[in-house]
């Protein structure tokens, strides 16, 4: 029995040792292990240029780190006040902690007091692959090589100036999250503050500070390692398609003021951005540009490389979307007096960019001052192109001062597309001005002479002002098909252009229309041509004006002898082949919608007639003097027939005339019958119906 508690004893004892041991030389261990990591980290950082005040490696392998700067590329560094972190050790992911960062570089500064890094890959290998001296990785490529499940920062501070303008921005509660492989699943920002200081007007001189404020901000789906390719490298051979840059973005509730004016919309929102290499590192164009004070002191050798960044950065933007919500600016009316305000608001805002073609949309507009408002429903632009106007300028710098006097400026012109409004709406004051102050003089001359005028009697009654109303139901230009930037197909239309015919208005028109009953005007034209370049003819679909409750008169045709000289952009080829120009066809159509029923019941009231009685007598003296003119020219007796019919009872009248010759009618042949213009009835066949 002793003996057996004794070899208990004896074997305790040996345990206890055993475990002794291991601590022993798990300290030792630990104690290598920090030695080692203290030097190689601060190795690390002395290799690519840093400093660093203090490294510590703890017992339970986390690593301290105080007083760090590293140098960036191009004159760019970073500094950190405190870094407190664990690598990454068998199951457990990286983390760190860091505060005081401070980034600086050419185009901004970064401040972030306080950052958490969560399950990062933060050991020893990437850790040396992400910031070793000796590191061949490029930065995109170091991007791709970290990976964290989050990184979030209470507030990131970014300072710069762009073109002069002092920017200060304020983010809250940063959070990037799931990054791995280069590219960030979401990115989220509680909201944000901002500072700007843009130059004052003349008449303030200074500098005038704005701020706002910013609502929640998420993205997704963005592709960093593609990002900082973009800044840092050029295009390669295998860059030949636009790779996606960010997914969905959403930013809400913007809004800044000046003190005076204050502008904000409730989202700005985009479905995913797509990029392009750019020919040159994009961190490098951005800082020759700014090193650009004025181009118009470039001799044109830089010229021609200034106009190339700034195509590198246009053709940069491959696909992109952005949409607009809830747009607002309320500012002091700088033409009024009074404490009055101009408030002007967007309810969509939309545009599509694909490469060099932009579309775009506007929905809800309004623009008010107390209470005077207009109002547009929609607008569109769609088609529109600047490539030409790109390539165009890329010729241009590229030639001398001499070359450039000659230069066919029209092939700056972009493709405008088509460019469509639809429901306008107004109402404003009329200006009245000198009118109605004649009218108050008039007025107290005539009280003074009549009698008992000395005597007090009632105020008389202040008319109301008038106003101006105004509606317009769409409108539409197509300018399509360039050739040397000057457009092949034209269309330029509106309909029912609604204006109220005012009193105050004494042109001779409405003084016309008023006396028929008219309290509104309405108007609709359309112009359509198009040249046919295969034929050389300009095909004058259809030009057009008409009136409601009035009429329409339309012209159409066929010009010959339309060569491509006229769409060279060169004046004098223009010019010479003017004279190369050909009538083929011409086709007039007038049609009344009222304004002959109105204008004989006009005459009538005038004169004491029945409406039978003045059609009558005008049916007779038109077809008098009609049929006078058709003796001496028989040919026209099949137009003045038709004439004569429409006069009896107005509808449609139709007249055409074609040449006789299939080339048309000369310059030439139109300047020797311009003494006397019957001539050129030898030359046509017409036409003319009246229904």
């Amino acid at each position: 029995m002793g003996q057996g508690e004794q070899g208990t004893r004896k074997g305790g004892r040996r345990a206890l040792w055993a475990a002794v041991a291991v601590v022993a030389i798990a300290a030792a261990g630990m104690t290598g292990y920090k030695i080692v990591v203290e030097k190689k980290i601060r190795a690390l950082i002395v290799d690519r240029g840093g400093k660093v005040g203090t490294v510590q490696a703890d017992l339970l392998g986390r690593i301290h780190l105080r007083d760090v700067a590293l140098p960036l590329k191009e004159g760019a560094d970073i500094r950190i006040a405190a870094l407190d972190g664990r690598p990454k050790i068998f199951f457990l992911d990286g983390m760190a902690e860091v505060s005081g960062v401070e980034v600086d570089t050419a185009l901004a500064k970064v401040a972030v007091p306080r950052a958490t890094v969560e399950g990062a890959n933060l050991d020893y290998g990437t850790l040396t692959a992400l910031f070793g001296d000796r590191s061949e990785l490029s930065l995109s490529k170091r991007v791709e090589r970290f990976a964290a499940k989050r990184v979030s920062a209470p507030e990131v501070t970014v300072t710069q100036a762009v073109a002069g303008i002092e920017q200060k921005l304020v983010y809250k509660n940063v959070a990037s999250e799931d990054i791995a492989n280069g590219r960030i699943a979401r990115y989220s920002a509680s909201g944000a503050a901002f500072e700007v200081a843009v130059e004052a007007p003349e008449e303030e001189g200074g500098k005038k500070r704005m701020s706002g404020s910013i609502g929640a901000m998420t993205a997704e789906d963005i592709d960093a390692a593609y990002l900082a390719r973009l800044y840092t490298e050029k295009a390669g051979p295998e860059d030949k398609e636009a790779k996606p840059v960010y997914g969905p973005i959403s930013v809400k509730d913007i809004a800044f003021s000046d003190g005076e004016a204050s502008f904000g919309y409730a989202e700005m929102r985009s479905s995913g951005i797509s990029m392009r290499m750019p020919s040159e590192p994009l961190l490098e164009v951005l800082e020759e540009l700014q090193a650009v004070a004025k181009t118009g002191d470039l001799p044109p050798a830089e010229l021609q490389a200034y106009f190339k960044r700034m195509l590198t950065i246009v053709d940069m933007m491959a696909k992109a979307d952005f949409e607009i919500r809830g747009m607002k600016v309320d500012g002091p009316s700088k033409s009024s007096d009074k404490a009055e305000r101009i408030k002007f608001a967007i309810d969509r805002l939309a545009l599509q960019v694909d490469g060099r073609k932009l579309d775009g949309a506007l929905h809800g507009l309004s623009i008010g001052e107390d209470a005077n408002y207009v109002k547009l429903a929609e607008a569109s632009i769609s088609g529109f192109s600047w490539d030409s106007t790109l390539e165009a300028l890329r010729k241009f710098a590229a030639l001398t001062e001499e070359q450039q006097e000659t230069f066919p400026f029209t092939t700056l012109l972009p493709e405008f597309g088509t460019i469509r409004l639809a429901g306008l709406e107004g109402d404003l004051p009329a200006d009245r001005g000198a009118a109605a102050t004649g009218g108050e003089d008039s007025d107290e001359q005539g009280a003074a002479a009549e009698p008992g005028a000395g005597e007090p009697k009632a105020e008389p009654a202040t008319p109301a002002p008038e106003r101006i109303r105004f509606a317009l139901k769409d409108y539409e230009v197509a300018l399509t098909k360039p050739r040397n930037g000057i457009p092949t197909d034209v269309r330029v239309g509106y309909q029912d252009f609604a204006l109220t015919i005012l009193e105050s208005m004494q042109e001779e028109p409405f003084v016309q229309l008023r006396q028929l009953g008219f309290k509104e005007l309405v108007l609709s034209s359309n112009l359509a041509a198009a040249w046919d370049e295969k034929n050389q003819n300009l095909v004058i679909k259809d030009i057009s004006m008409s009136a409601r409750d009035i009429g329409s008169i339309s012209v159409s045709g066929l010009v010959g002898g339309v060569s491509g000289d006229f769409f060279t952009g060169d004046p004098a080829k223009a010019q010479v082949a003017l004279f190369g120009l050909t009538a083929r066809e011409a086709r007039l159509k007038i049609e009344d919608r009222g304004i002959v029923a109105k204008g004989i019941k006009r005459y009538t009231e005038e004169n004491g007639m029945t409406e039978d009685e003045v059609r009558g007598m005008l049916t007779m003296t038109a077809t008098a003097a009609l049929q006078q003119f058709a003796a001496d020219q028989p040919r026209l007796q099949a137009v003045l027939d038709a004439a004569s019919r429409f006069i009896a009872k107005p509808g449609t009248f139709t007249l055409t005339a074609r040449s006789k010759a299939e080339s048309g009618i000369g310059a030439f042949e139109f300047v020797a019958a311009s003494q006397n213009p019957l001539l050129l009835l030898d030359k046509v066949e017409l036409e003319a119906t009246a229904e």
